[in-house]
């Protein structure tokens, strides 16, 4: 190989790096928020199954709203959707 073209491999090898480095900082923020929102659906359905064997009714409904704000919120999210639901009932 002559000298430009190493450098043209080189500099496409530099490229790829940085490439993988943001997409892996990328594919890591939105597995933790998409993990957070299943664990949050997966606590709702839990809430839910004690609040009704506890005879309460008031069951905060599992969907993509709901898993959204607790995915975004975390726990303050969490317990504020269960506040509102004991209000409003």
């Amino acid at each position: 190989m002559d000298s430009p073209q190493v450098i043209v491999w080189m500099t496409a090898g530099c490229a790829a790096f940085v490439l993988f480095l943001f997409c892996h900082k990328a594919f890591v923020k939105i597995f933790k928020f998409l993990l957070k929102g299943v664990i949050g659906g997966i606590g709702f359905l839990a809430c839910n199954a004690l609040l009704s064997m506890a005879g309460i009714s008031a069951a905060v409904g599992v969907n993509v709203v709901t898993m959204l704000v607790t995915a975004f919120l975390g726990v303050p999210g969490f317990i504020t959707l269960y506040a509102v639901q004991f209000i409003l009932k």
